[in-house]
């Protein structure tokens, strides 16, 4: 007879419980926070006649995703860099990345002796991929000199 009493205890208690859970889960739900997404942008970027940098827009994909943190570390700015913000609908700047100046690479390379060794090129065009955590009320997209931030070489809406 105590056997029957506990396992309807036991019954009730399990269906009380699993009410609760129902009920938590169903405002999770409603709570779901927003999607992280990562936007890639391409770019052609050349030297126009007058050796000044020009870019033309490719294409630019978003997808959902995250970036490892700290990938874009602040440099000491040379001639050339860019830096790539993100902006809001009134062009008010959101989040911005430093990228160095795309037509000059840098190589290593081991020299007959084994000693490593570095030499500059200096490019006249190249392909520029920028990766970066896509902020949500991002509308604008535009890249500029690092040396005139008052002048954008390129603008795109999104």
């Amino acid at each position: 007879m105590k056997s029957i009493y506990i396992l309807l205890f036991l019954a009730l208690t399990s269906c009380t419980s699993l009410k609760k859970n129902t009920n938590s889960n169903s405002s999770t739900e409603e709570t779901k926070p927003t999607i992280s997404k990562v936007i890639f942008l391409n770019y052609k970027v050349y030297k126009n006649p007058h050796q000044n940098i020009e870019f033309s827009f490719i294409d630019k994909i978003i997808t959902e995703g995250n970036l490892k943190k700290n990938r874009y570390q602040e440099a000491n700015s040379n001639s050339g860099d860019l830096i790539c913000i993100q902006q809001d609908i009134n062009s008010i700047a959101i989040d911005s990345i430093q990228i160095e100046n795309p037509l000059i690479k840098n190589f290593e390379y081991a020299d007959d002796s084994g000693k490593l060794n570095r030499k500059t090129i200096e490019l006249d065009s190249t392909m520029l991929s920028i990766r970066m955590d896509l902020k949500p009320q991002t509308k604008f997209i535009t890249l500029k000199l690092l040396s005139e931030t008052n002048n954008s070489l390129l603008k795109i809406q999104l």
